[in-house]
């Protein structure tokens, strides 16, 4: 776990009013980070971080991806968001398609905030480069 109910109020943040329903937030939240920082929390260890800077930005994309979840209504998967998004609506003789339904807030097709992903932008958890000696 990345971020506790605890340090998900002291962040200021107050969407999820259960602790319950936060674990289960927090769970696919942690998932769609890992996705856009090569699972780098995974490989490192969040607790022994030593770059304060890094570990309070991840902590606070945590927290705002756990609120986006919990906007969507709780459905914290990228399929279940687009089944729950009409990809087309007719009124008449009018068409309306929408190829990308609900998707304007994330990353991509990463299930990642944008707001979150910004959070993350200096803080090198986004690096896509290979090492190179």
């Amino acid at each position: 776990m990345y971020l506790t109910y605890d340090e998900y109020t002291d962040l200021g943040f107050s969407k999820v009013s259960k602790e319950g329903e936060f674990e289960k937030l927090e769970k696919y939240a942690e998932r769609h980070l890992n996705l856009v920082t090569q699972d780098y929390y995974m490989l490192h260890s969040l607790k022994d971080d030593t770059n304060n800077y890094r570990v309070t930005k991840f902590k606070l994309a945590m927290a705002i991806q756990v609120d986006y979840l919990e906007t969507l209504g709780g459905n914290v998967t990228l399929s279940e968001m687009l089944s729950d998004s009409p990809s087309s609506v007719s009124i008449g003789r009018t068409r309306i398609e929408n190829k990308s339904a609900g998707m304007i807030a994330t990353v991509g097709r990463t299930m990642c905030s944008a707001e979150a992903y910004a959070e993350l932008t200096y803080t090198g958890l986004l690096y896509k480069g290979v090492a190179y000696q």
